[in-house]
């Protein structure tokens, strides 16, 4: 069994396990908690640590910020949280522009293939872009 840190926040929506990714400040935490407040669950925020089990990387929270969430202006929030859901997509957060069709892109993680999408986090369609790009992955593959 392997385990990897990946500096990340993660939710789970209809079992489908979300990692986004990004550097610091691009919104990681904030698309979280938006996703949260359109019915997702947090697995982690900052850290995410993947167990890859047989094909499949699950997503954990570290045992010190299990059910923490930061909210900037705010503080650090307890929230609920669930662990040990399977990866179904990598949300990669950026700035520059993105093309407006963009081919479908994966990338790899503990050697193991994951559908990818880039997407401006501060968007106010980002939560929508992804709960549309999981019921496609739910419904094609």
């Amino acid at each position: 069994m392997k385990t990897k840190r990946v500096h990340s926040t993660s939710v789970v929506i209809e079992d489908a396990g979300v990692m986004i990714t990004g550097k610091s400040g691009f919104g990681k935490s904030d698309l979280a908690l938006r996703l949260i407040d359109s019915g997702a669950t947090l697995i982690s925020d900052d850290i995410t640590i993947c167990e890859k089990i047989g094909k499949s990387i699950f997503l954990f929270p570290p045992n010190e910020t299990k059910g923490l969430l930061e909210v900037r202006e705010i503080g650090i929030m307890t929230v609920p949280y669930i662990e040990n859901i399977k990866l179904t997509l990598l949300v990669e957060l950026v700035e520059k522009e993105i093309d407006r069709l963009p081919k479908q892109t994966f990338t790899k993680l503990m050697n193991t293939k994951i559908q990818k999408i880039k997407i401006k986090g501060k968007n106010s369609s980002s939560v929508a872009k992804i709960k549309l790009k999981i019921n496609e992955i739910n419904d094609y593959g």
